[in-house]
């Protein structure tokens, strides 16, 4: 575990950081109230009300700051500079969202909260309505979107990114149960995070520092969802277009070519990002393919 001199170095850093990304790029906050009874958090970039808005889902153990992290790092306001609207958000049971019992947090109930979000939207939450919404999702954020999607039939593109239907061996020996055992929301620990999260020597330390210094507790019962393989079913039932967005090095994923399960898109993308970890995002040597990739997707098929 950190110190707690470390925790409030890198705390005090990535608020600094966030702090001018905002006013960089003058982004907004929102909260959106489900019909569960929880909120979600929402962070707003740009105002592009003539593009696809892209909603951005975080996996196990972040928060939306994944994706406006530290100088360098900033998909989110990458993405809204080139003339998409974006939106960020904190999963329920993350950052500045409703902290219900942490094993309630399935995929079912997110993907529910997520659609929730999604119609919000549509009917003018953030001041306009948006001719198409794309969702992406990276590691468990991509479970929680893939089984949105399927569900709910709702948004008009799926960018899956850092997660197949094949994880890597090594995971089968991590003691889940020591996890599970810390009570409904858990710590992965640094050791896990920068063992499968981060691949030598394509990220760089003082990122894998910051990230494992700021990371969240895991509800759960997302991590229940995972072992079961909950979203397996819902990649053939996706029925629009789809990014499949992989890592070459991923520790926590086989990164192969899923194409084939999503039987049910009239077009689906493959890219094998070289020289990247499970965060593609946050590897020095892939974040901007990675950010370009997506741009580029979304300007031929939107």
């Amino acid at each position: 575990m950190p110190t707690i001199e470390r925790v409030s170095f890198c705390s005090l850093v990535i608020a600094l950081s966030l702090g001018q990304a905002s006013a960089d790029s003058d982004v907004r906050t929102t909260s959106f109230h489900l019909s569960d009874g929880n909120t979600m958090a929402g962070y707003v970039y740009g105002n592009a009300h003539h593009r696809p808005l892209l909603i951005m889902v975080h996996g196990a153990s972040d928060n939306h700051t994944v994706f406006d992290f530290a100088p360098g790092y900033r998909a989110a306001r990458e993405l809204a500079d080139h003339g998409f609207g974006v939106l960020t958000v904190d999963r329920v049971g993350y950052g500045a969202s409703s902290h219900p019992n942490g094993d309630t947090l399935s995929f079912a109930t997110q993907a529910r909260e997520l659609h929730d979000v999604v119609q919000l939207v549509r009917n003018g939450a953030l001041g306009y309505a948006p001719d198409e919404i794309v969702l992406l999702g990276p590691s468990v954020g991509a479970d929680i979107v893939m089984v949105e999607a399927g569900t709910y039939h709702d948004v008009d593109g799926v960018v899956v990114c850092f997660n197949t239907n094949q994880l890597q061996p090594a995971l089968f020996q991590v003691d889940v149960g020591a996890w599970f055992a810390q009570g409904p929301y858990f710590d992965f620990g640094v050791d896990f995070r920068t063992s499968f999260f981060y691949t030598k020597p394509y990220a760089v330390d003082w990122v894998i520092n910051l990230d494992n210094a700021t990371r969240s507790l895991v509800p759960r019962g997302e991590i229940n969802s995972a072992l079961s393989g909950e979203s397996a079913p819902y990649r053939s039932l996706i029925d629009v277009p789809v990014l499949l967005m992989q890592a070459a090095e991923d520790h926590l994923f086989v990164p192969q070519d899923d194409s084939a399960l999503f039987s049910a898109s009239p077009d689906v993308t493959f890219l094998l990002l070289q020289r990247a970890g499970h965060k593609g995002f946050s590897h020095a040597t892939s974040k901007e393919h990675a950010v370009h990739t997506v741009q580029s997707w979304l300007d031929d098929r939107f």
